[in-house]
């Protein structure tokens, strides 16, 4: 079995992350106090931890609350962003490892630009500073007051050049829309943004090559992804097995199989984060379409092992099944991911 990466001093936070998950998921609390427990315990993106520690620490926390996972990713790819783009991030890099800042990443257009499937919305237009924004981000998460947001832009309305930037939610010209009200993850402030007029500096420029960037940051951005994935996928593989008995000892064998392949791709997943460059793009693809494939059917074999009491609308199987169905809609989503998959030679 492929060794994960120890995790001291998580435990009491997964507990805590245990007991919050249906305020998170509901919207009565948000994710920024997870955000902010995990920076002081250095654990967001301590010295040395790279690659393997983030698919550790986001798998882990996904079996225990999905929507705190998944802000962790948007949260732990800025840092990556910013580390990238800027040689010295200074207080940003340090708020941002802390928790007492808030990244949220809109790269998803940059993906879909790169594919040939849609260019990216948000035009910039030089200016003697910097760039000025104009357009929408049609969704992203963790916009939360003060969040950092990294994102794609044209440089110019029909020209090839593409860059990325940062911007805060609170500069001017930046409006975010009212969170809507949604399935699950409602505690992780996603909702639409529009840009009119944007000022970014040119210290806030990470890149003014989009091609090479994504190509840099893709296999973390995919890899975490799965993290969230594979720890949904392998707590609720876990519950329906343990409960696949007496009367419902008939889904055993579904259980059994889904736990296998939920294993599966964490081996895969773990594997792929000590050595991400042996992996081609579409070995890449398909780990990320596979870990939400077994996630989606893991909460649904034990929705079906647990009956009537995972049916509750509130109860932990239920919130489960509700994080399950966002997964192929999440950017990259199924229909990105198979369209790509089928285009590798």
């Amino acid at each position: 079995m492929t060794a994960t990466t120890t995790l001291p001093g998580l435990g009491g936070i997964l507990e805590w992350f245990a007991g919050e998950a249906a305020a998170v998921d509901q919207g009565r609390s948000d994710a920024r106090a997870g955000l902010r427990r995990l920076g002081a315990a250095d654990l967001l993106a301590p010295a040395g931890g790279g690659l393997p520690h983030a698919v550790s620490l986001v798998e882990r926390i996904a079996g225990e609350c999905m929507s705190s996972a998944f802000s962790l990713w948007a949260h732990r790819m800025v840092i990556e962003y910013v580390t990238r783009g800027e040689p010295d991030p200074g207080a940003l890099g340090d708020g941002l490892r802390a928790g007492h800042l808030v990244g949220s990443t809109a790269m998803a257009p940059a993906l879909r630009d790169l594919a040939g499937l849609e260019p990216v919305p948000v035009v910039a237009t030089r200016t003697a500073g910097g760039m000025r924004l104009d357009g929408p981000i049609r969704w992203a998460s963790n916009l939360f007051d003060g969040a950092t947001v990294v994102l794609p832009v044209r440089l110019g309305a029909a020209g090839p050049g593409r860059a990325v930037v940062r911007i805060r939610t609170t500069d001017p010209g930046v409006r975010v829309a009212t969170r809507p009200d949604l399935l699950a993850l409602n505690g992780t402030a996603s909702s639409s943004v529009q840009l009119d007029g944007v000022q970014v500096a040119a210290d806030a420029v990470l890149s003014e090559d989009l091609h090479a960037f994504v190509g840099a940051i893709r296999p973390t951005f995919l890899l975490v992804q799965t993290a969230f994935c594979s720890g949904l996928a392998l707590r609720s593989a876990r519950e329906a097995q343990e409960r696949a008995t007496g009367p419902n000892i008939e889904l055993a064998g579904d259980a059994v199989a889904v736990t296998a392949r939920a294993a599966g791709v964490h081996e895969r997943l773990h594997a792929a984060a000590a050595d991400p460059a042996v992996l081609r793009p579409a070995d890449l693809l398909r780990l990320r379409l596979d870990a939400a494939g077994v996630a989606t059917d893991a909460t649904r074999v034990e929705a079906t092992v647990r009956g009537g009491a995972g049916y509750v609308a509130r109860s932990d199987v239920s919130r489960r099944l509700r994080e399950g169905a966002f997964l192929p809609i999440q950017s990259p989503t199924e229909g990105h991911l198979r369209w790509e998959l089928s285009r590798c030679t």
